[in-house]
C-alpha cells in the first residue's frame, strides 16, 4: 500500500511539474510602500499629532510559489511594512509583520493574476511623543486576510527574472474590536 501510495505521488508531482511553464517552485522578493489606516482602538499613536512631522512607509515582501499549473499558484511567504513619523523631539513607528497564506488565479489575461490569503500577523509600536508619552509594545497576534492584484511578466515571459508589480489589501484584527486597513504597492524580482 505505502509503495502503490507513493507511486501516485511521485507521478501527480511529475505531471504537474511537466504542465507547468513555470517551475513548480518560484520565489520572489520585493520593495513596497502603501497607506495604513488604523482603527479608532488600534493604535496608541499614529503619528499624525506630531506637528510638523516627516513620515515615510517603506516595506518589503517575500514569497515562495508553488506553481502545479499555468492558471494556479498557491504561495507562502512574509510582508512587513514600516510606518515611521518623527521630529526632532517625537517619533512614532509602527512595524506591520504578516504572514500569507494563499492562492493566486490567472484567468488567461497574460500574467495578471487575483490573489486571496489568510494573514496571520502584529503590529510593534515604538512610541515617543509629548500626547502618549512613551510606549512599547506589541498587539496580539491576529488573523486576517489579504486580497491582491498583481501582473508576473515572467509568467509568460521569456524569462523567470522578469519582475512582478502589484497591490493588496490587507484586514488585520489588533483587538479591541479594532482594525488595521494596509493598502500597499509593491515591485517584486522573481527567482
Amino acid at each position: 500500500m505505502k509503495k502503490l501510495l507513493s507511486i501516485i505521488v511521485i507521478s501527480i508531482i511529475a505531471c504537474t511539474a511537466l504542465s507547468a511553464t513555470e517551475r513548480l517552485f518560484s520565489f520572489s522578493a520585493g520593495l513596497s510602500s502603501g497607506v495604513p489606516i488604523y482603527g479608532s482602538n488600534s493604535a496608541v499613536s499614529t503619528g499624525s499629532e506630531i506637528d510638523k512631522g516627516n513620515r515615510m512607509i517603506l516595506g518589503i515582501n517575500g514569497t515562495v510559489n508553488i506553481n502545479p499549473i499555468k492558471q494556479i499558484s498557491f504561495y507562502f511567504g512574509n510582508d512587513t511594512l514600516w510606518d515611521i513619523t518623527w521630529s526632532a523631539s517625537e517619533s512614532s513607528n509602527k512595524i506591520h509583520v504578516s504572514f500569507p497564506l494563499g492562492i493566486k488565479v490567472y484567468p488567461g489575461l497574460g500574467g495578471l493574476n487575483v490573489g486571496l490569503a489568510y494573514t496571520l500577523g502584529f503590529r510593534a509600536d515604538i512610541i515617543k511623543t509629548d500626547d502618549a508619552g512613551e510606549y512599547n509594545g506589541i498587539t496580539g497576534w491576529g488573523n486576517g486576510f489579504k486580497l491582491q492584484v498583481e501582473y508576473n511578466f515572467a509568467h509568460e515571459g521569456k524569462s523567470r527574472y522578469y519582475p512582478s508589480v502589484g497591490g493588496y489589501w490587507n484586514l488585520m484584527p489588533r483587538g479591541h474590536n479594532s482594525y488595521d486597513n494596509l493598502i500597499v504597492l509593491y515591485i517584486a524580482a522573481n527567482f
